[in-house]
Formats: C-alpha cells, structure tokens, sequence
C-alpha cells in the first residue's frame, strides 16, 4: 500500500502571517491537530496543536487578560511553527512513511509531489491502516503462532487453520522482541 492510498487530500492549510488565534480556531472548528504552513504554493513550516498550545500564556503570566489577547491577535504562526519539515510522496510505501515518523519522533506527513502540498498522512491515518491490515475492524479471533526457523513453516500453520475449517481473515509475521518469528492470524467468527 502506498501513502497516495491512506493520505488526505483534502488539506487544511495556513499562510505564514496567520495569527496564532485563527490557527486555533481553525484547527478546533475543522478537528485536526496538524496545520501546514504554505507561502506560494510551497511548505513553509508546520503548525501542530502542540505548538499553539506553548504559544498560549500560562497561568503564571503577569500581564492583564487584554494585554496577552492584545498579543496574541498580533503573533503570527511564522513565529511558532516548525521550519524545517519532513515531507513524504505519494508514491511512497506507508510503512515507509510510519518508519520515518516513528524515527523522527512526529505524528504527521505533509505529502509532496514537485515541490506541491498534495496531501498528509498521519498517525491516525497509519494506525487505521494497521487495525484494517490486522483485521481487527470485523468479528475475528487472534491465534499467534511463534514459528520454527525452517522455510515453508508459515504455509504450514495456515494449512492446519484452514484444514480445521476455520476462515482466515489476516495474516501478519513479525520478529517478536526475543527475536523469534511470529505469525500473528485473524480467523474470521460468526455473528450468528
């Protein structure tokens, strides 16, 4: 799967002279926690909802309630968002992209193509993926398997599932943290 198939393409954008109160605003109004920051078609910066809440002032501050909105109407999201921006293709794998984000410690992708916003992909968007690929969205049931080191050992236990009569839903084989290989499957149960 490709990050084309999971992104939204459909992106709530923001200029560089957006105030940090509009960004709130309209992340609040539209429910999302990432805002790229565009200047002439390109990205600029990103503004998370991490970023406008350090922005805001804390209780401890000694200015009058007018004076910090007075302030705040004034910053600008330039002065806030995050310049240097890690961006993704479209064409790109998706668990390439979820690598890139767990190894740079950040929740969403802008997605690039010749230099052009087209698109983000974000955690959730990676994490619906996952609950889909493992089969977790449908009445199932999970059996993990550790497998022997010797080839074919997978299409093995998926002969015995199905020999049982048992419907597989989902496969998935990882190296657990012992450093044994796992197949995890979903068999697919009755509603009935």
């Amino acid at each position: 799967m490709l990050v084309r198939d999971v992104m939204h393409s459909k992106v709530t954008v923001i200029s560089p002279g957006t105030t940090v109160p509009e960004a709130v605003r309209l992340a609040q109004l539209r429910g999302i926690r990432h805002l790229p920051v565009v200047e002439n078609g390109e990205i600029a910066g990103m503004v998370s909802d991490r970023d406008l809440k350090r922005a805001m002032p804390s209780g401890a501050t000694v200015l009058e309630a007018h004076e910090l909105r007075y302030l705040l109407e004034r910053l600008p999201v330039s002065e806030i968002m995050t310049r240097t921006v890690i961006t993704t293709g479209p064409m790109f794998p998706v668990e390439e992209a979820a690598r890139l984000m767990v190894a740079e410690r950040i929740s969403a992708l802008p997605v690039t193509e010749g230099g052009r916003l087209v698109g983000i992909v974000t955690e959730t968007d990676v994490l619906d993926l996952f609950v889909r690929a493992m089969g977790a969205h449908e009445p199932s049931s999970r059996l993990d398997v550790e497998l022997p080191d010797r080839p074919a050992a997978l299409t093995e236990v998926v002969q015995v599932v199905e020999a049982a009569g048992a419907t597989i839903s989902s496969v998935m084989t990882l190296v657990n943290r012992a450093g044994l290989k796992e197949a995890i499957i979903r068999v697919a149960t009755s509603t009935r």
